[in-house]
């Protein structure tokens, strides 16, 4: 087989990478994300957290004892046209 594939000109491991992705993609789908990959802590507005670098999910992180803390949750999205102020006011820009 390997012979044949070899022959019209592709690449074998390139096939099976193909069939690798698809395949953990699909069970990403199915089982959600197991966030296996988390970033060094962050630390920004007076909260620690680690993040997930295949999904975005954040968890908080105790820097006393080095360990991550509670439930996985996503960050909101925060636009520049509606970023909160201080003092709890939407800022508008001036055209």
């Amino acid at each position: 087989m390997e012979a044949a594939v070899e022959q019209a000109g592709t690449d074998v491991s390139a096939i099976t990478s193909n069939v690798f992705v698809r395949t953990d993609s699909a069970v990403k789908r199915i089982f959600g994300c197991w966030h296996r990959d988390m970033s060094l802590p962050f630390s920004r507005d007076n909260e620690s957290y680690r993040t997930c670098v295949a999904c975005g999910a954040r968890r908080r992180f105790d820097l006393e004892r080095w360990t991550v803390v509670g439930p996985f949750y996503y960050p909101r999205l925060q636009f520049a046209l509606f970023a909160r102020a201080p003092n709890k006011q939407l800022l508008r820009r001036e055209c």
